[in-house]
């Protein structure tokens, strides 16, 4: 299911966000994707054989394809035959910075790049560990399919045959038992920040410039935060009252994903179809999570599907 799900969040951000119509092009960029975001994490060893390396030439290879991309988009704008509004490709050839100049082709493709990953993995991860569980705890599983019935329903008689922005909102305990699965194993387990100023933390002095590594479980595992953190318990976000700073499974403050709905709409939408359409069943029980460097089933969650009737 693994791979399933990183097909289905790949092709809907790149038909979304750029156009790229499907073909060989769009599958050799995934598989590119995949390598690369191994290299984030790697000891930076250039040398053959390497994970690095591997990135670094997986890098090579996507930037070469964006930049295709880049030149046919701009010459169907120049030429007329698309609107600066279509994608974020061309959203981004007609921006200007202060100084009233167009972004480099460098720019550009490294905006893309981070949209991909920020749009592409993290869902598949929430999307894995939904289902993990989903075929796992039969009362949730319950609970869901009861929401998303009820979603069902009220799309009955409707002429357009899509999920409309309030059946969306339909769908809170769905959410609720996707925010605990990433209170519980983050998709992104930490990032970097440079100390802008000296700063003083828990007794702590961080000098101006020393890079900061931030770990969201030192939060989401906290039981003075979330009581008896260990437990899975959706409730907790029904009504949640939380101090700042102590949910970021999407980061927090100016520098928050901007993707947030995005992610939120695209999983739920999965699960929706999933869920009405089929029942399924883990072919490795307690397959455990393994970190390659993103949180994923160790096997690639392999399922059975079966139809499911009468919904």
């Amino acid at each position: 299911m693994v791979t399933l799900m990183k097909k289905i969040t790949f092709k809907v951000t790149c038909s979304l966000l750029f156009g790229l119509p499907e073909g060989k092009e769009k599958d050799a960029l995934m598989e590119d994707f995949t390598t690369a975001l191994k290299g984030i994490w790697a000891i930076p060893l250039d040398f053959p054989g390497t994970s690095f390396r591997k990135a670094l030439q997986a890098r090579g290879r996507i930037c070469k394809v964006l930049s295709d991309l880049i030149n046919r988009r701009k010459k169907q704008i120049e030429e007329g035959k698309m609107g600066s509004n279509v994608d974020t490709i061309s959203s981004l050839l007609i921006l200007r910075d202060e100084n009233g100049e167009p972004l480099t082709e460098e720019l550009i493709i490294d905006n893309l790049i981070a949209v991909i990953i920020a749009s592409h993995d993290t869902s598949t991860i929430v999307l894995s560990l939904l289902i993990r569980h989903l075929a796992r705890d039969t009362k949730v599983s319950e609970k869901v399919l009861e929401e998303q019935k009820e979603v069902a329903k009220a799309r009955e008689g409707s002429d357009h045959g899509k999920l409309t922005w309030s059946e969306m909102q339909m769908m809170k305990y769905t959410w609720t038992v996707a925010q605990e699965l990433m209170r519980i194993t983050p998709p992104v387990v930490g990032n970097f920040k440079c100390a802008w100023r000296d700063i003083t933390f828990a007794g702590f002095v961080i000098p101006k410039g020393w890079q900061v590594f931030w770990v969201a479980a030192g939060t989401h595992m906290d039981e003075k935060i979330f009581e008896d953190p260990n437990k899975f318990e959706p409730s907790r976000f029904e009504s949640p009252s939380l101090p700042p700073y102590s949910y970021i499974p999407f980061g927090a403050g100016p520098r928050v994903c901007p993707g947030i709905e995005f992610a939120r709409i695209e999983v739920m939408l999965v699960i929706h179809h999933l869920i009405t359409n089929y029942q399924w069943t883990e072919m490795i029980p307690n397959e455990p999570i393994t970190r390659d460097p993103m949180p994923y089933p160790a096997k690639g969650l392999p399922v059975k599907l079966l139809p499911r009737k009468n919904v």
